[in-house]
């Protein structure tokens, strides 16, 4: 299985990235790969730490996936699911380098902090699907 995140590029790296991605569960966005169905369906092994690279912190408790109120009329809210968040990177990674505090509602962010790759945008975009995804995040009903 080719390296991910790799910073050098070229043909070769190409190639064995798109033959690697033919095997893959399709998206519509960002790399064209669903990487929960791929970890859903056992094609890739899911790690949280890089001997070398990563750093040690304290564990923290998994919580509970929580509703965020849309504040544009029409827009469905999002669910925040911790659960997937932490199974592909754990608590340690938004906590509390990104998100200050481990309440909800303590750290206070929009859709342009988002954008300008703060938050949420410090990933999405980048390693995670693509914040033009809409409706990953935007998943509730409205009402």
């Amino acid at each position: 299985m080719p390296e991910c995140h790799v910073l050098e590029r070229g043909t070769a790296k190409e190639e064995e990235f798109y033959r690697f991605a033919e095997k893959m569960p399709k998206e519509t966005f960002g790399n064209k790969i669903n990487w929960e169905k791929a970890e859903d369906q056992g094609l890739i092994k899911l790690i949280d730490y890089l001997e070398g690279v990563s750093t040690k912190k304290a564990k923290l408790k998994v919580q509970q996936d929580f509703a965020i109120k849309s504040k544009v009329e029409g827009m469905p809210d999002i669910i925040f699911s911790h659960n997937k968040h932490t199974v592909w990177s754990g608590c340690e990674l938004c906590h509390p380098d990104i998100f200050m505090g481990i309440k909800k509602g303590t750290t206070k962010y929009s859709m342009v902090d988002l954008f300008e790759g703060r938050y949420c945008g410090v990933c999405h975009d980048k390693v995670a699907f693509p914040q033009t995804d809409c409706q990953r995040c935007h998943s509730t009903p409205v009402q």
